[in-house]
């Protein structure tokens, strides 16, 4: 395709994304000799489109939140234009969820949710009357962790101070304290006003001084060279997280993440598409994902993909070696060659909000490949013969209940494989130690392998996929 080609190209999904716009935003359009771009501004958030003229011509879409944070990203390679249409509706779809009045939403939490209920419609009252834009909310304490998802601030009566601690290690990205005692007592609608106005003042100031930066940057990704390239999926915070590294001789040459609100496999061929052709000397690739991985083929539900043969497909299209890899299996992989220089390991991976975890296990430094390669869904078995004390959504909600879930299947992890040590991702398990007392319930302390909590699987998951790649693991 010629220069000229690709600047038709440009100009009609330039002219597309002008003309689909919502009729709100305001509209403003840049070019230079590399690029062009169109911003689409709104009071809260600001979307753009750019294709970059490159030695292949790239559309980047992305949102900026009002500080500047980007909440939206994708780019690919600029060569459907029906496809790239397609893409800019999703972003039109996030852009408008985004694009709401800048109201704080605040979450009052009781035991029970009834006097935490009255205090919040007098603050909704009081709130709209002077023109303060706080929305409240209240919920008993066994519904808090799943309804702070979307709140910013939480607010815990002082009846259950003492969850305090728990609530804010879990609730660590959201500003969570305790309602004073006068305040509470006395109904004090404007001494909550004013201590939520306060609360969010010196949160955006800390926020300023400290907010890491963040780049996304196509222009990185020509500047790379590099010859292997691994793109994990990992279902996260109720959310599909897509990210990718390329190494060159185990050195990362570039990497980026895919952020938005949908997850479809065409994204990861988005992904490979444009990284190998910017990148030709690519000469193997490692998927890492969620689901049921045998021989190559995938079941993944959420994607609807049901026993697809993945590692063919991908081959035959890039003509590049792939390697399809359940992502549990790169953790554990991962973790036992970082933390435990190869030893027998089990990893528990417990995702918010799910009562059904995953498993993996490394044994003599090699995987250990489960049932049908199940991909760490063994769990899906072991709880059909699991009594729990409650229904188990139910246990899902709380940090109490995650402990219950997580202690009945690592009690039977550990009995069935005598492993030594295990590590686990839950975020609403808190404290380790809650856990293996919890297990000592079930089993003689002496049996009880060494715990240890994790926080962030991601360099795990990339270690493992590598160590996988280079063939030290069958």
């Amino acid at each position: 395709m010629s220069m000229d080609d690709k600047r038709q190209l440009a100009d009609q999904l330039i002219e597309y994304c002008r003309k689909n716009a919502d009729s709100n935003l305001e509209v403003t359009e840049s070019r230079s000799d590399d690029a062009v771009s169109l911003q689409l501004k709104s009071d809260n958030v600001t979307g753009v489109v750019t294709v970059f003229f490159l030695q292949y011509t790239i559309a980047e879409y992305r949102i900026l939140d009002s500080d500047s944070e980007t909440v939206f990203y994708l780019h690919f390679e600029l060569e459907d234009l029906d496809h790239a249409e397609e893409l800019y509706h999703e972003m039109l779809e996030s852009l408008r969820k985004l694009n709401k009045s800048k109201t704080t939403e605040v979450l009052l939490c009781c035991s029970c949710g009834l006097t935490t209920s009255y205090f919040t419609i007098k603050l909704n009252e009081s709130a709209e009357t002077m023109g303060v834009k706080t929305h409240f909310e209240a919920v008993p304490y066994e519904q808090l962790y799943d309804a702070a998802a979307d709140k910013d601030v939480i607010l815990i009566a002082p009846q259950i101070g003492y969850q305090l601690k728990n609530a804010k290690s879990i609730l660590s990205d959201k500003i969570v304290t305790e309602i004073p005692v006068q305040i509470f007592s006395n109904y004090d609608v404007l001494g909550l006003l004013n201590m939520v106005r306060d609360l969010t003042e010196k949160k955006e100031e800390e926020a300023a001084e400290e907010k890491p930066e963040t780049v996304y940057s196509v222009k990185k990704l020509e500047d790379a060279d590099g010859t292997l390239l691994v793109v994990s999926i990992v279902d996260l915070e109720q959310r599909t997280q897509l990210a990718y590294r390329l190494y060159d001789h185990g050195h990362i040459t570039a990497s980026n993440q895919i952020v938005k609100d949908r997850y479809r496999f065409s994204d990861v061929k988005d992904v490979i598409s444009l990284v190998k052709t910017m990148n030709p000397q690519i000469n193997a690739i490692c998927l890492v994902t969620p689901g049921s991985v045998s021989d190559g083929k995938l079941t993944y539900e959420k994607a609807n993909i049901f026993n697809e043969d993945i590692k063919e497909s991908l081959e035959d299209e890039y003509g590049t070696k792939v390697w399809l890899m359940n992502f549990i299996d790169a953790v554990v992989l991962g973790y036992a060659t970082t933390e435990k220089e190869g030893e027998d390991t089990a990893f528990y991976f417990l995702p918010t909000g799910s009562y059904l975890g995953n498993i993996g296990m490394v044994v003599n430094n090699r995987l250990v490949h489960h049932s049908a390669h199940m991909g760490g869904r063994q769990l899906d078995g072991i709880s059909t013969i699991t009594t729990f004390p409650q229904n188990p959504y139910t246990l899902a909600a709380t940090p109490e209940g995650n402990v219950e879930l997580a202690a009945r299947f690592l009690t039977g992890l550990i009995t069935y494989t005598g492993c030594d040590h295990v590590a686990f991702y839950a975020k609403r398990i808190p404290d380790p130690e809650e856990l293996r007392r919890k297990i000592g319930t079930f089993l003689e302390e002496e049996y009880i392998p060494v715990l240890h909590k994790v926080d962030s699987i991601r360099e795990y998951l990339y270690t493992g996929a590598l160590k996988y790649m280079e063939g030290q693991v069958e």
